[in-house]
């Protein structure tokens, strides 16, 4: 189960995760004008770009925030310390503090954080960046950064004098030029910067590259009339081959990734919301990869379900991998706990007394493997599924001790599908590991006000109901009416307008917290003899249990984001994006 495309966001730089995290979690929305061009004081040669019209106003609603308190204390904060990416930043981090020679700290970046700002990465491995804010004469004298000046080397640029100190591989440079400072991590940076806001330098800025134009362009080009809050801009051409991004990148989607040049991606804050406008833009000559519009499929997803995605031109791989995933495969994997540590085996391969009965002119006899999904492989096959709709839930349970998890499909194909052709099929792919007959394969029919439909007659609970061209399964009797209601119906889901919708899933975060919390805390118990996986890791030294402490705690100090929305439209030439994130009342 997903949310995606959640794409390329690089939590490499300090300063790169203080200046996107601060918009994240603003209260007030900004009403002021468009801020000036800033890339075009930037040198060329940059992966990320960043600017906000009043970064020292994000920083401030960030640090006294709820959410910052509740992270800084949370399991999911003390997982991220114990992580190789965190040891690699706080080794940056430290490095910039002995060039500069004062502590590079948060309380550093909130003296130093001006109104209208630009910050630019120009290196991962080494986080090298340029960061330009405009900050009043007055108050960056205040600041330790100029009144330890006089320790640095100090140099000239487009006749504007800035300082210089290098120690060991890291360097810190700034300068201040009529109102704006300027901070970087080489001193080349630091020059290009100042030679461009004095026009003594005719190189070219970020502002001239072609990734960067193609990414702004089409954003430009949207009809929206308040400047965004934070713009991000990537240069996808350069970061996805880098092994850093390969490393750390969340998603795990490199080869997606791939079809990008560049990116963009605008944020919009609201006192009841927050609006991501993301624009991903195509390499020249790569053909759209879905067509067609998913509103109408997507209206058939209960308004209870904890999580739909819906979309179209889904490949025939990627419908059988969710049907097995989430409906067909239900074997138990053994989970066994060691206490003691694992005994040495004899070295080499020192054979039995049994050995010397095998034949060695012979040929092993060798069963042949067949392979029982290959029917509904070949079914999808000749279907060809033009649309798919995922639903997930997590109904109460009779018993009320347990928590499950209520799974379906609706899979839309340009021709209809046969019910007989669907229940071979599935039954070829569920008989070997539910019977050497056929008990507990067959099927029989029920009746609902919505229409009838096939149930599995054995203990595996499994749904199936054809109408036309759409085939609707599900492990949950209830949930499958439902969907057979909403079609009857015609529900639609509000979808925004313009071009068709290829891509839309919505995530009921609010409304799902006690039920994934009751789910993950039992499921961390399995193999730790009553005990929770936390409490075993605790006694240990450990990280915390990842699914009952880390991602359980990250989603109490968000508590307050109650829906997650994404609609997507792939338009050829660039991808489209709407991320909406609905806080709570």
């Amino acid at each position: 189960m997903r949310l995606r495309p959640i794409r390329p966001r690089l939590w490499m730089a300090a300063a790169t995760i203080l200046l996107a995290g601060a918009a994240l979690w603003a209260a007030a929305e900004h009403e002021g004008a468009p801020p000036p061009q800033l890339a075009a004081m930037l040198p060329a040669g940059a992966l990320l770009y960043l600017e906000a019209p009043d970064f020292g106003s994000l920083l401030r609603d960030f640090n006294s925030s709820e959410e910052k308190k509740a992270w800084l204390t949370s399991e999911n904060r003390e997982a991220f310390g114990q992580s190789r990416l965190f040891t690699r930043l706080s080794q940056a981090q430290d490095e910039f503090t002995a060039a500069a020679g004062i502590p590079a700290n948060g309380d550093l970046l909130g003296q130093v954080a001006g109104t209208q700002s630009c910050f630019a990465l120009y290196d991962i491995g080494n986080l090298e960046f340029v960061y330009v804010t405009r900050l009043e004469q007055r108050e960056l004298e205040t600041t330790p950064l100029w009144q330890t000046r006089g320790k640095f080397e100090q140099r000239t640029a487009g006749g504007v004098q800035f300082f210089l100190h290098a120690n060991g591989k890291r360097t810190a440079a700034f300068a201040e030029a009529s109102g704006w400072l300027v901070l970087g991590t080489r001193g080349d940076l630091v020059a290009g910067v100042l030679e461009r806001m004095q026009g003594a330098s005719r190189a070219r800025s970020i502002s001239d590259e072609g990734w960067f134009a193609s990414a702004v362009h089409p954003a430009s080009g949207a009809k929206i009339n308040v400047a965004s809050d934070l713009r991000m801009v990537l240069n996808l051409d350069a970061i996805v081959p880098s092994p850093y991004f390969r490393s750390y990148w969340i998603q795990r989607n490199i080869t997606e990734m791939k079809q990008y040049a560049s990116a963009v991606s605008d944020l919009y804050r609201a006192p009841e919301s927050y609006r991501e406008q993301r624009v991903l833009v195509r390499r020249e000559g790569l053909p759209p990869r879905a067509s067609g519009d998913i509103s109408t499929l997507a209206g058939m997803a209960p308004e209870s379900a904890a999580f739909y995605s819906a979309q179209t031109s889904p490949d025939v791989q990627g419908v059988e991998s969710a049907l097995r995933d989430n409906l067909l495969e239900f074997k138990q994997h053994p989970v066994q706990s060691w206490d003691q540590a694992p005994q040495l085996s004899a070295a080499g391969d020192a054979g039995s007394g049994s050995d010397l009965e095998t034949r060695i002119d012979a040929a092993p006899v060798v069963e042949r493997a067949t392979d029982a999904y290959l029917p509904l492989h070949t079914l999808l096959t000749a279907a060809q599924p033009d649309a798919m709709l995922q639903v997930h839930g997590t109904p109460a349970a009779a018993d009320g001790v347990f928590a499950r998890i209520a799974s379906a499909a609706v899979v839309s194909s340009p021709v209809p599908w046969q019910e007989q052709d669907v229940r071979r099929a599935l039954t070829s792919a569920l008989a070997p590991g539910l019977t050497a007959g056929q008990l507990g394969a067959g099927w029989q029919t029920r009746q609902s006000p919505a229409g009838d439909y096939a149930a599995l007659n054995g203990a595996v609970n499994l749904y199936l109901a054809v109408s036309g061209r759409r085939l609707l399964l599900s492990n949950d009797a209830p949930m499958l009416e439902s969907l057979l209601s909403r079609q009857q119906a015609g529900k639609t889901k509000p979808i925004q307008q313009g071009s068709a919708v290829t891509y839309a899933a919505v995530f009921h975060h609010a409304a799902q917290q006690a039920s994934y919390r009751a789910l993950m805390t039992r499921l961390d118990r399995v193999g730790h003899r009553g005990r929770s996986e936390g409490e075993a890791a605790q006694e240990q030294g450990q990280s915390p249990a990842f699914f009952s402490g880390n991602v359980e705690s990250l989603s109490t100090v968000l508590s307050r984001v109650d829906t997650e929305t994404v609609q997507e439209s792939d338009l050829g030439d660039k991808v489209t994006e709407t991320v909406t994130y609905s806080w709570k009342r």
